[in-house]
This record gives structure tokens, sequence and C-alpha cells, in this order.
């Protein structure tokens, strides 16, 4: 049994149907997996471009810049003088918390209004906004498996969309840059339907509601993302 917010954050992954139970009742403790998730983040690409031969890495970047031909030589030449390492450290760094801030925002304002729709209307808007911290811990075990990637990368010579092991592109499909799936399938992660089942596991634990109610309420908003992008790759590539 989960005694304390740290024990409950690694319990989450381990057994999460137990620990959804407890944390339902702990108004704070939500800010341990908070703090976890976004200094993950934060420690991964320090210690990523502590490591990486940023020449190179400069290079590859400008290079897939040119092969996708979304820019011409003016603005390629701009792209490369900005792109210092301490520019793109700081904005990828600020920028990867920032974002799954958003998303856990825009999470929580999901399943505020699915819950109320749905006749329960026992939580605010603030504790989706917690519970969607509880369902971000497996980002904490992606992004371990990340920096032992760096780790094992003898001559630092690892873009940044390899950081990921767990992607469909890193899996299974392996397309380059100029693909228009490219961008798609190294969203796509494998650990992406763990939190979907977190939040499953969660919604049925907090709201007393059946499994596939729970799993369609969790699936949803995933499925119509990545459908419609799906869909627009098709009929624009």
């Amino acid at each position: 049994m989960s005694t304390n917010a740290l024990r409950a954050s690694i319990e989450i992954l381990t057994s999460p149907g137990v620990t959804f139970d407890i944390v339902k009742s702990k108004k704070r403790w939500w800010l341990v997996p908070f703090a976890l998730v976004t200094t993950s983040i934060v420690a991964l690409f320090m210690y990523y471009f502590a490591n990486v031969d940023f020449p190179w890495l400069k290079e590859t970047m400008l290079d897939q810049m040119a092969a996708q031909q979304t820019m011409n030589e003016d603005e390629l030449q701009a792209a490369g003088d900005f792109l210092s390492k301490t520019s793109l450290l700081w904005s990828t760094t600020i920028g990867g918390a920032l974002s799954l801030v958003f998303i856990n925002a825009i999470l929580a304002l999901y399943l505020n209004i699915t819950t109320k729709f749905s006749g329960k209307d026992e939580y605010s808007y603030g504790n989706w906004f917690a519970f969607s911290w509880w369902t971000s811990m497996p980002h904490v075990v992606t992004i371990m498996l990340s920096m032992l990637l760096v780790t094992l990368s003898a001559d630092g010579m690892l873009a940044m969309e390899d950081l990921s092991v767990t992607n469909l592109n890193s899996l299974l499909f392996s397309v380059d840059a100029v693909n228009p799936w490219f961008n798609f399938l190294n969203t796509v992660d494998v650990f992406m339907f763990w939190s979907i089942t977190l939040i499953a596991i969660g919604l049925k634990s907090w709201l007393g509601i059946e499994t596939q109610k729970a799993a369609t309420i969790a699936a949803a908003p995933f499925a119509v993302l990545f459908g419609i992008w799906a869909l627009i790759i098709v009929f624009t590539a």
C-alpha cells in the first residue's frame, strides 16, 4: 500500500488500481509525479546535449530541413546561425516540459467535460489535472531508456528523433525525415498505450464505471487525434 507520494508514483505503474483508489483522496500528492516527469525531461535533454556531437547534430538537422524543402537558402542560413548548442538546449528542454503541461491541461479539460456529460460530476478540473500526472508516469520509464541510449552512444552521433526507442518508427518502420509519415510514426509510442491504460484504470477507480466505458473514454481523444492526422497524411502526401 502506498504510504507516501513517491511510493505511489512507482506503484501507479505496478498496481495502478489500488494506487488510484488511494491518491484520489490525497490532494497534493500529484506534485510528486509532476516533479518526477518534468525533471526527468529536463535531465534527459541536459544529459543529451552534454554528450552529443553537436557539429554533427547541427549538420544533420540542416540537411533534414533542406531535404524537406520547407526553407530557401537564406532561411537555412538563418536557421544555421540560430542553432547554437545553448539555444537548442534551452528551447528543447523548456519546450519539452511545457508541451507536456499543455497536453495534460487539455486531457484534464477533456476528462472534466466528458465525465460531467456522462453524469459523473464528482471532480473538478483541478482534480483531473492532478490525475493526468499520475497517468504520465510511463514517460519517466521512457526517459530512462532514452538516457541509457545516450550512454551507449559512444560517438555521440545520436539524433533527437532517435532518443525514443519505443516509438513505431524506431521499433518497426525506420522511415527517414523526408517521408510524410516520419513525424506521425515518431509520435506514436507504445508507452502511450500504457498511459491510456492507466487513464482507463483511473477512471474506473475514481468514477466506479464499467471497464469498457472507462476504456472508451480513455482511448477516444487519442484515436480521434491520430486518426485525423493519418487521414491528412493519406490525402495530402
